[in-house]
């Protein structure tokens, strides 16, 4: 009989979209997945691609009703039960709390992964000292956890809401440097494009990027800010649908959506950006990298872990649509020498510190000294 191993998370697109690579390793190990996620258009090729079970949960992603909670964590109690796993991989931050609780009482094993300590750790007020509480009092029961930046490591060293043997360090969900290639590049464009990849949130910095496009777009119309990515999701940050239509309306904004073949966005795009006020370490970041493309990033926590400023990309400062203006204009002006080394050294960084297979690595030497 198959050893079980539960990857769970709040959402299923999260699950195939970012953990689809360390899931079918574990596959070939001989390993049973189990996928624990709210339903989403994602759910049935977590079945159907990966080959996983999948079970759901009602999870409310943002809320504060801890009778919510509690019935989020009972759920995951009778999971776990039902399939008696080696080991539970848990995603962002409820899943990570409920689900060392549900672990714990259930006996077996919780690998915490702490992608980014997002809004609740950014804002200031009653939220983020619950969150930083309900850390403080779950995590010393994980049998691991790992984070993606230094800064985050020392973060939750320093707050004692991880102890510290138990913590260890990620580059991120890490990226396939295969799928995500140079040679797909096809970027001869009329105008030059910024590309914007990830949820529609203005803790993302989308007010400031749309504000440092205008003031661009006063100066010069060679080039065309492009958004890709879910609107309308669960998030206080989110960005209003009626904003989004308006912003689709300027003249050098182009809304795209959301996309299953990301790697073709990319491959039009001629720089990323991602003017976001703190991140583990940004997926986008990263896959724009492994393009050979440069981004224009914030000199934040993941961020700056990532884009070193003149080498791969510009760094400018958070909440600073003066600064984001100043990086894109710069990098307009660039010389094409200059700019052709920021794409090869975006390649180059992400191949040597940020291919996935060192995460995927991580995961099956964790496994296996469990096992």
């Amino acid at each position: 009989m198959k050893k079980t191993i539960i990857f769970n998370a709040n959402t299923s697109w999260y699950l195939f979209n970012f953990r689809a690579s360390t899931i079918k390793a574990l596959q070939e190990q001989g390993y049973l997945i189990v996928c624990v996620s709210p339903e989403d258009e994602y759910s049935y090729r977590i079945t159907h691609e990966l080959g996983c079970i999948w079970e759901p949960v009602s999870l409310d992603n943002n809320g504060s009703n801890p009778l919510r909670d509690l019935g989020f964590m009972l759920q995951l109690i009778k999971i776990y039960n039902k399939y008696k796993p080696l080991v539970v991989f848990n995603f962002t931050i409820k899943n990570n709390i409920y689900g060392t609780w549900a672990a714990r009482l259930v006996g077996v094993y919780a690998i915490n992964n702490v992608s980014g300590l997002g809004t609740a750790f950014i804002n200031k007020g009653i939220t983020s000292v619950v969150v930083r509480w309900l850390y403080k009092l779950s995590q010393p029961s994980a049998y691991k956890v790992f984070c993606q930046n230094e800064e985050d490591y020392q973060l939750l060293i320093a707050n004692r809401l991880v102890p510290a043997h138990k913590l260890d360090l990620l580059p991120g969900s890490g990226v396939d440097i295969n799928r995500f290639s140079p040679g797909l590049l096809d970027n001869n464009n009329n105008k030059f494009v910024f590309l914007y990849v990830g949820r529609m949130l203005s803790d993302k910095g989308l007010n400031e990027l749309i504000q440092a496009a205008e003031k661009l777009y006063q100066k010069r119309q060679d080039f065309i800010v492009q958004l890709c990515g879910f609107a309308g999701v669960k998030n206080n940050s989110a960005i209003a649908q009626a904003t989004l239509d308006i912003w689709s309306q300027l003249p050098y904004i182009d809304y795209l959506g959301s996309s299953d073949c990301i790697e073709k966005v990319y491959a039009k795009a001629n720089c990323v950006v991602l003017p976001s006020y703190r991140e583990g370490m940004p997926r986008s970041l990263l896959e724009a990298g492994a393009m050979g493309l440069p981004s224009i990033t914030t000199d934040v926590p993941g961020c700056r872990n990532i884009i070193i400023n003149n080498i791969n990309g510009l760094l400018c400062d958070v909440k600073s649509s003066s600064s984001l203006f100043s990086a894109m204009l710069n990098l307009l002006d660039l010389p094409d020498d200059v700019f052709d080394s920021l794409c090869l050294n975006a390649r180059s960084k992400v191949v040597n510190e940020f291919d996935e297979k060192i995460v995927i690595n991580k995961a099956l030497s964790v496994v296996k000294e469990l096992s």
